[in-house]
């Protein structure tokens, strides 16, 4: 039986496997050596400022998204990264036994904008971008408790790993 199934879809996975296709990421944007990345625009007032590191949020972004940017292109006018949160978003999702928070989701929708200067068209945007994060706030769980300025670190770092990833090292 599993053989009859195997020789039936034989086939099917070959042209699947053969009709993918592979881009080299060598390739991919190989004309562009540098990138800007523009001033982050942060619309809701829920993350305007960091109290622990006495510094605005929207610094704090740039500052992760540059550094991150630059491992792969230099500072320069070769592409442009349009970035501006349009939401945060924190709420208690799981609630123990005295009906207190045990466990929240802190989320971020951004609006961005890749573009190529050298030949003039955007290369990558998106107006709904989710970035999520579910973290505990109690002990005794699968992974160890954040504090809610931990978890914003981290869903911020994310944020500009996963961006990094979708834009620079495309497949």
């Amino acid at each position: 039986m599993y053989a009859k199934f195997l020789n039936r879809c034989s086939p099917i996975l070959m042209c699947l496997v053969l009709g993918c296709g592979y881009v080299s990421t060598s390739s991919y944007l190989e004309h562009i050596k540098t990138v800007q990345i523009a001033p982050v625009q942060i619309e809701d007032s829920d993350i305007v400022y960091d109290v622990q590191s006495d510094r605005p949020y929207d610094e704090i972004l740039q500052e992760k998204l540059t550094k991150r940017f630059t491992r792969k292109w230099r500072d320069g006018n070769d592409a442009l990264l349009e970035v501006r949160i349009l939401d945060y978003d924190l709420r208690e999702v799981d609630f123990g036994a005295t009906n207190q928070a045990e466990k929240l989701r802190m989320s971020l929708q951004v609006d961005y904008r890749f573009l190529d200067r050298v030949n003039n068209k955007i290369i990558d945007q998106d107006d709904s971008y989710f970035q999520v994060l579910d973290f505990f706030v109690v002990s005794g769980r699968d992974e160890e408790p954040k504090s809610v300025q931990q978890a914003r670190t981290e869903i911020f770092d994310e944020f500009v790993d996963d961006l990094f990833q979708q834009l620079a090292e495309q497949w």
